[in-house]
């Protein structure tokens, strides 16, 4: 890459880190409550949501962990495009529901909404705050990985440097504004990404001919060996399929879809939403600007592999990269683009869950543990744990070994095991009692733990399944059980409002 190209790569990054920047401090003046700093809570239009929504729901895991995986497992990965579908899918079953709840009481975090649902429960808001705060570290953690893969291969920076710069400039603008001025920047950061994903698709065309061409180059390659590196090309990569266990495979038909349900990206958004009546129109923007980043992520894991397979790189030592090296070789034009996309894939998400972070810890925990902070309290408070949360997670993700797509996939997966109990089965079923959705959560903290320890020792699991698909399952099978033979804030005992609201 020539100086030129990096000078103007490192500006237009910079750039959209600049521009988040000056938005974050411009909304600021639209913060006026706890509820518009950590939930924006009715405050804003399908457009700006729906693009929000996608960008932190997509998160580097799209942009650069997709490609990633798509570079070392084939087609495994693109399973994950049914996701683009899993946005209308999660506002048809649970978004009416959602924002009706947003009518009943003040709401800022989603354990608001869970007290509301479960009449307070104490137990119940406590354990979903410590679930929700570990996987936004693992989240988090993704999104700083990726930062410090694309600042190391540009400007040859490390990884804390890269970390402490862009991050320190997002915790700042976000404890400035909170959720508002983190789902503007979000919206404009989803709007770069759509950008980048139809440039990207248009580029991979050019470069390979054709689907067709790229797929019979990638497939008669076979083992291709270059600087010490020797990557194995197979037709088995580009079946249905692709390289990945069944188990794993299978995980990537079911999360994707259903899993969406469960993040709480898409679930907070619900009562961002100024106007209830504009839900199908959020979930229309977020699923088609998603589709484009969808087809941005494949396409640059195909074109990557075809480069390879072709012998115009050499083969990736990190699999991270592969839509660093795709776009490197089309050109400067899609450099920029793939540059800005992956910033405002990481700016867009970080912000996100600081925010949800934040509002766990000032709001809810003290609620849970019976101490009532007033508005300007819970909102410095949780500006400090913005600040204490960012440095952490450096802290982590320097250490940890991870790809980005693996790292994503440990906070997607916790966040299910914490949100399935409370909201998918709270907010369809009525039978769902107080008492098992407490069990439910508890049994889902501690088998997290347990199971993080196990994974980090080498334990394999049964099938090939990730672990967190059997934690997701025995969380569920506990709340149900539980439901069935108690009577805590189910079925007649439900507040009336409550049930209105689960009728929609």
């Amino acid at each position: 890459m020539s100086g030129g190209a990096r000078i103007a790569i490192a500006l237009c990054a910079f750039g959209v880190v600049v521009v988040s920047l000056l938005i974050g401090w411009w909304s600021k003046k639209k913060m006026s409550s706890a509820q518009s700093f950590f939930g924006s809570t009715a405050l804003f239009g399908p457009v700006s949501v729906g693009l929000a929504t996608m960008a932190a729901a997509a998160s580097v895991f799209a942009v650069m962990g997709v490609p990633g995986n798509f570079y070392v497992l084939g087609n495994t990965i693109n399973l994950w495009i049914l996701s683009s579908g899993g946005f209308a899918l999660s506002y048809i079953i649970l978004g009416k529901k959602m924002r009706a709840m947003a009518e009943l009481g003040p709401i800022s975090t989603l354990g608001d909404v869970a007290a509301l649902r479960f009449e307070n429960h104490k137990g119940i808001k406590f354990i979903f705050a410590i679930l929700i705060f570990l996987a936004s570290i693992a989240y988090l953690s993704s999104q700083i990985k990726g930062v410090t893969v694309l600042f190391g291969y540009l400007l040859g920076w490390s990884p804390l440097t890269s970390a402490l710069v862009i991050f320190g400039i997002l915790i700042v603008y976000t404890a400035i504004s909170g959720d508002v001025g983190g789902l503007l920047t979000q919206a404009f950061q989803g709007f770069v990404m759509v950008v980048a994903g139809i440039i990207l698709v248009i580029s991979f065309y050019m470069i390979t001919g054709g689907m067709e061409n790229a797929v019979m180059t990638i497939a008669n390659a076979g083992e291709v060996t270059g600087g010490g590196i020797t990557k194995a090309l197979s037709p088995n990569m580009l079946d249905g399929w692709g390289a990945a266990t069944n188990g794993t495979t299978m995980a990537f038909v079911i999360m994707p879809m259903i899993g969406l349900l469960g993040q709480p990206a898409i679930l907070s958004r619900m009562y961002a939403l100024k106007d209830p009546r504009d839900m199908p129109k959020m979930g229309l923007f977020a699923s088609v600007s998603h589709l484009f980043v969808s087809f941005l992520a494949v396409v640059a894991g195909m074109g990557a592999m075809y480069l390879v397979a072709s012998g115009r790189i050499l083969p990736l030592e990190n699999a991270d990269s592969a839509i660093l090296a795709f776009s490197e070789h089309v050109g400067i034009v899609c450099q920029v683009f793939t540059y800005a996309a992956v910033i405002s894939a990481a700016l867009s998400t970080a912000s996100m869950f600081l925010t949800m972070a934040s509002g766990m810890v000032a709001r809810d925990v003290p609620d849970a543990l019976g101490m009532k902070l007033d508005t300007r309290k819970q909102v410095t408070v949780g500006r400090v744990v913005m600040v204490i949360l960012g440095i952490a997670t450096i802290a982590f993700t320097l250490k940890s070994g991870s790809m980005v797509a693996m790292l994503t996939t440990l906070g997607y997966g916790t966040f299910i095991t914490a949100t399935f109990p409370v909201f998918v089965i709270g907010l369809l079923w009525k039978g769902c009692s107080k008492e098992g959705t407490f069990c439910g959560l508890l049994v889902s903290l501690v088998l997290n733990i347990v199971c993080m320890i196990l994974v980090s020792k080498g334990v394999k699991w049964p099938g090939g399944l990730p672990w967190y698909m059997n934690v997701i399952a025995l969380s569920i099978i506990v709340t149900v059980v539980v439901s069935l033979f108690t009577k805590g804030a189910k079925g007649n005992a439900l507040d009336p409002r409550v049930q209105a609201a689960m009728d929609l």
